[in-house]
């Protein structure tokens, strides 16, 4: 007999997986964190697959689950920022195809924006990284929990 919460997952939250990852990589900065970070959320809904009752509530509720464990796992590893400086093979690749100075430029402005990135405070950069990728005011307060009058402030 089948597990009904592995089908009930497979319904509701793995047509979201695409969207979930689409919204870690900003947070995470780079693929491998944002796998895990994806994973964890993943495992949470499958722990609560039988809290949503909504099926249209399902992705926003995900990625209020994922925004919640991106804040907590960057409040437990203070001294270390989950935040890095990107794909390495992604990196290679491009750097392949420009100038030595094309990169040395691409490099320096890589830096500027991780540097301006990380002086954001945490919250704002997880409410950047949803409004980049493309929720509107109050989806971002329903995932965040923000009030959408703050947020158009």
């Amino acid at each position: 007999m089948p597990n009904p919460d592995a089908k009930r997952f497979a319904i509701l939250i793995e047509p979201h997986l695409d969207a979930l990852f689409r919204a870690a990589h900003p947070l995470a900065r780079n693929r491998a964190d944002a796998e895990d970070l994806v994973q964890e959320t993943c495992v949470r809904a499958y722990e609560r697959i039988a809290e949503p009752r909504d099926p249209q509530l399902i992705k926003p509720w995900l990625l209020r689950v994922m925004h919640n464990l991106f804040i907590d796992g960057v409040r437990r590893a203070r001294v270390e920022s989950l935040a890095s400086s990107g794909n390495d093979e992604d990196a290679a690749s491009s750097a392949a195809h420009q100038s030595p100075e094309e990169n040395l430029n691409a490099a320096e402005r890589e830096e500027q924006f991780h540097r301006a990135w990380l002086k954001l405070d945490r919250n704002h950069r997880a409410l950047l990284a949803l409004q980049a990728e493309g929720y509107s005011v109050r989806e971002i307060s329903e995932i965040t929990g923000v009030d959408g009058e703050a947020l158009n402030a």
